[in-house]
C-alpha cells in the first residue's frame, strides 16, 4: 500500500468528508514538487506565484523552525500550526511524546495532497493525535467537539505557528482560524464560570427528586410515544412569537406542539395547548410559568422536565404527566443503570433541550418558532404576555451582534443568548453526522440566523409540510412497574453510598496533602518570591510535588472523577488552567526547576482547599438524603 493510500485509509476513519474530497484529486494542478532523494528534502513550487515553499534547502529549513519551536514548545501538550508544509516539520513534532495532539490547519487542499503523499502519518492520524482541518471547511461550532478536555485545559498556553514563512500570505485565513478558536475558549471560559451553587443546587434537587423519577415514565418512554403527528414545531418566547400565534392556533391539532415553559401563560391566553413542555432550569424561579396556567390548560400535557427541577415547581405542575430525565453531564452519568430515564438536555435552554428531544423522535420536519435569540426591532426580549413582561431582558453597552435571519446584517444579541444558538447549531450539526434525514425549519422570522437550519415564514412551511387530514391523539405514557420501581430505588441507594465513599476518601487525601503544603509555605513565606530558589531545596519541593501528583492521580484517575469533577470543576477550573501553563515552562537551570515546583505548591495549595470544602458540602448534601432513601426502600 502506498503512503498516500495509508494516509487516506486513516483519514477516512477519522475525517471521511476531508477523506473523500481529497480522493477526488489525482494530480497537482497548482503546485509543483521537486524531490530530491528523501522527502523531507522536497520543496513546493506555488505556479501561480512563483514562490517556494522554502527559501533555503528544505530540510535545513525545517530543522531550523523545528529547533525554535522546541526552544519554547517542547514540554508542550498540545501544538496548533498553519500549514503542513512537505509534512516533515509535522512528523518531527509528532516524534516529541510530550505533544499528546497536534492540529493542523492548511488552507490549500492540494498541498494536504500532496504531504500526505511524500510523508506516512497514518498512525498518528488514525489514533487522533494529529487533526488535519481543511481551513475552507472550518467550522468553530464543529471543531469545539474536538477542542475539548486537555486542549481546554490547556487553553492559556494556545498558540497558533506557521509551518513555513510561505504561510505569511494567507494572512486574512490566519487571524479567522486565530480568533475562532479564541472564540470557543472564550465560550468554555463563560461556561465554566468559577461558581459551583448552581451544580451543588441541581444536585440536592436532584437527590430529592430521584424517587419521583424513578416512579414516573422513562425517558426513551416519550421518545416512543410522544411523536403524534410528522410534524414538531418547538415554541420559544422571542420577540417573534407574538405574530406567529394566529397561524399556530389554526393549525394545532395537526402539528406536535413542544413549548418552552415560560411559554405556557402565553400559550394559554391564545387557547393553543402544547403537546409537550420543557424545563431545563434547576432556580425556584421557573416555576411561576407554572404557577400562572391552570390545571384545566394542564391537564394531557407532558412535562418534560430535567431531575434537577426545584421542589416549588413540581409543586406547581397541577395536572398532566410527568417525565424527569437527567442531563448528559457530569455527575447524571454515574446513574448509568437508569439510562432509560436520560439522558437530555445537552444544551442551556429549555427550546434546546426541546430541539434535542425532538431529535430523537422520527418527526419528517421540526418548525422552530419564536426562536429569536436577538432583541426585536423595538427592542424587546420576549414575546408579548410574557409574564416577566416583553422588555425582561434590557439591553446593555457590552451586548454582542450575530448575525441575522435571512443574512440581513447584524442584531444585538447577549452572550447567553449567542449560547442558546450554539446549542442549536452544536445539536444540528450532530444530526448531520448522525444522517438523520428530518428537515430543521427555522420559521422564527426574525432574530439571529441558526446555522444548519432552512429559514422558511412559518405559513409556507405549513402549507408545504403539515396535512390536515390528520388529526393528532394525546400522548399517553406508561408508568414503570412497581417491581422496576422498587428495584431501582435500591440501586439509587447503593449509588449514594458508593459516592459518599469515594469522597471521603478523597477529603482525607487532599486534608492530608492541604496540611503539607501549608508546612511548607509557612516555612518560606518570609522570603521573597523571586529568592527562593535561594532557600529552598530541590530534593523537598520534588518529594511535596510527588505528593501532589498522589492526590491528582485519585482525582482525575479513578472512579471519583465520573461523580465530583462536574461539581468542583468550576470552582477549580481556572486554577487548572495556570498550573496546566506553567507545567509548559522550561527548566533549563537548577533556579527555574525550583520556581516552577514552588508555583505547584502554591497552586495546589488552593486547589486542594477549595476541593476540600465542595467535598464537604457534597458529603452534606449526599450523606442525609442517602439515609432518607435507605429507610424507604426497607420499607418495601
Amino acid at each position: 500500500m502506498s503512503i498516500y493510500s495509508k494516509n487516506i485509509a486513516a483519514l477516512e476513519s477519522v475525517n471521511a468528508e476531508l477523506a473523500a474530497k481529497l480522493s477526488q484529486l489525482t494530480a497537482n494542478e497548482k503546485y509543483e514538487v521537486f524531490a530530491s532523494g528523501h522527502y523531507a528534502d522536497a520543496n513546493i513550487l506555488d505556479t501561480q506565484t512563483d514562490t517556494f515553499m522554502y527559501e533555503k534547502r528544505p530540510i535545513d529549513e525545517i530543522e531550523e523552525t523545528y529547533v525554535e519551536l522546541m526552544k519554547e514548545y517542547k514540554l508542550y501538550k498540545i501544538m496548533y500550526i498553519y500549514g503542513i508544509g512537505n509534512g516533515h516539520l509535522i512528523n518531527m513534532l509528532l516524534q516529541n511524546h510530550f505533544h499528546e495532539f497536534i492540529y493542523v490547519f492548511e488552507p490549500e487542499l492540494e498541498l494536504l495532497y500532496i504531504a500526505l503523499n511524500l510523508t506516512d502519518l497514518s498512525e498518528d492520524i488514525t489514533s487522533k493525535r494529529l487533526i488535519l482541518i481543511h481551513t475552507q471547511d472550518f467550522d468553530s461550532v464543529i471543531f469545539r467537539r474536538i477542542v475539548e478536555g486537555l486542549a481546554v485545559v490547556h487553553l492559556k498556553a494556545y498558540d497558533l505557528r506557521l509551518n513555513a514563512a510561505f504561510y505569511n500570505s494567507y494572512v486574512d485565513d490566519i487571524k479567522k482560524v486565530n480568533q475562532d478558536i479564541l472564540k470557543i475558549f472564550r465560550y468554555y471560559l463563560v461556561s465554566t464560570g468559577n461558581d459551583a451553587t448552581d451544580e451543588l443546587l441541581g444536585l440536592e434537587h436532584f437527590v430529592q427528586n430521584l424517587p419521583l423519577m424513578l416512579k414516573n415514565p422513562q425517558l426513551n418512554n416519550l421518545v416512543h410515544k410522544g411523536k403524534n403527528s410528522d410534524t414538531a414545531i418547538i415554541v420559544a418566547t422571542g420577540p417573534s412569537l407574538t405574530k406567529q400565534l394566529p397561524l399556530l392556533k389554526e393549525i394545532q391539532d395537526y402539528v406536535t406542539i413542544l413549548a418552552v415553559d415560560a411559554s405556557m401563560p402565553v400559550l394559554e391566553k391564545e387557547g393553543i395547548k402544547p403537546d409537550i413542555v420543557t424545563t431545563i432550569e434547576r432556580i425556584a424561579l421557573t416555576g411561576e410559568f407554572y404557577k400562572k396556567t391552570s390545571k384545566e390548560f394542564q391537564e394531557g400535557i407532558v412535562f418534560a422536565l430535567t431531575a434537577i427541577v426545584a421542589e416549588e415547581l413540581l409543586e406547581n405542575i397541577k395536572a398532566g404527566q410527568l417525565q424527569l430525565s437527567m442531563r448528559p453531564t457530569g455527575w447524571h452519568y454515574a446513574f448509568m443503570g437508569f439510562d432509560k430515564y436520560g439522558y437530555l438536555g445537552l444544551g442551556m435552554s429549555a427550546a434546546n433541550m426541546a430541539y434535542e428531544l425532538a431529535s430523537s423522535m422520527d418527526f419528517k420536519q421540526i418548525l422552530i418558532i419564536g426562536q429569536d435569540l436577538a432583541y426585536g426591532e423595538d427592542g424587546n426580549s420576549h414575546a408579548k404576555n410574557h409574564i416577566f413582561g416583553s422588555d425582561e431582558i434590557k439591553q446593555k453597552a457590552h451586548d454582542e451582534y450575530t448575525e441575522a435571519y435571512g443574512g440581513n446584517g447584524k442584531v444585538r444579541t447577549t452572550k447567553f443568548w449567542k449560547m442558546f444558538l450554539n446549542g442549536y447549531e452544536n445539536k444540528i450539526a450532530q444530526n448531520k453526522e448522525e444522517e438523520k434525514t428530518f428537515l430543521t425549519i427555522n420559521a422564527t422570522e426574525g432574530g439571529a440566523r441558526i446555522k444548519g437550519t432552512i429559514e422558511m415564514p412559518l405559513s409556507e412551511a405549513l402549507e408545504t409540510y403539515v396535512d390536515k387530514a390528520y388529526t393528532k391523539e394525546q400522548i399517553v405514557l406508561d408508568l414503570p412497574s412497581k417491581e422496576l420501581y422498587e428495584q431501582n430505588m435500591r440501586q439509587a441507594v447503593e449509588k449514594l453510598a458508593e459516592a459518599i465513599e469515594m469522597g471521603k476518601t478523597m477529603k482525607r487525601s487532599v486534608k492530608k496533602l492541604l496540611k503539607l503544603l501549608t508546612a511548607v509555605i509557612r516555612k518560606y513565606k518570609k522570603y521573597p518570591v523571586e529568592d527562593i530558589h535561594l532557600h529552598a531545596k530541590e530534593k523537598e519541593l520534588i518529594k511535596i510535588v510527588d505528593k501532589i501528583a498522589v492526590s491528582r492521580d485519585l482525582y482525575y484517575n479513578g472512579e471519583f472523577k465520573k461523580f465530583y469533577e462536574s461539581l468542583i470543576s468550576p470552582l477549580i477550573t481556572h486554577i487548572e488552567y495556570d498550573i496546566a501553563y506553567w507545567s509548559l515552562q522550561k527548566e533549563t537551570t537548577n533556579k527555574d526547576k525550583v520556581h516552577k515546583e514552588w508555583k505547584m505548591i502554591l497552586f495546589h495549595h488552593e486547589w486542594a482547599y477549595r476541593i476540600l470544602v465542595n467535598v464537604d458540602a457534597i458529603l452534606a448534601i449526599l450523606e442525609p438524603r442517602e439515609v432518607e432513601l435507605r429507610e424507604m426502600v426497607e420499607e418495601f
